[in-house]
């Protein structure tokens, strides 16, 4: 067993705790935004970030609006990190970056300190994408149709 190897995967995996938490707020700003322009968007805000999600798409999806695609695009790419992400956190993270799925259907793995810390970094950049995206494309968008 390698400690300086195990003590290295809590600074990443805190840091996907935390930039999913970013994730979180910045879905629940753009549903609050959505919403005060009118968007009809009804999804308690301490729901799981997946149907906060898949919420915020069928709504953007039933809108005729030129800057929705790309926001699908986005909410689309999303599953793959919320996929990563909760095979991470509802497992069991062990000696050497052994992942044992609580689901035992589900094979064990490796993770490494560097994969960690890329994921956490995609969740943040999608995150900013995904900002980007609502405030300059879909949200003018909205702006010219109402």
């Amino acid at each position: 067993m390698s400690a300086s190897f195990d003590g290295d995967l809590i600074r990443p995996l805190g840091l996907v705790t935390l930039y999913f938490g970013y994730v979180e707020a910045e879905v629940n700003a753009l549903v609050a935004q959505l919403q005060a322009r009118g968007v009809p968007i009804e999804i308690p805000l301490a729901a799981p970030l997946g149907q906060r999600l898949a919420e915020f798409g069928a709504v953007i999806q039933g809108l005729q609006n030129a800057g929705a695609s790309e926001v699908l695009g986005l909410l689309e790419e999303s599953r793959l990190l919320i996929d990563r992400r909760n095979s991470l956190v509802h497992a069991s993270i062990l000696a050497k970056g052994r992942v044992t799925p609580n689901d035992p259907s589900k094979p064990e793995y490796s993770v490494t300190p560097d994969e960690l810390s890329a994921l956490a970094e995609e969740a943040f950049h999608w995150k900013e994408r995904l900002n980007a995206a609502v405030q300059l494309r879909l949200l003018p968008t909205l702006r010219e149709q109402a």
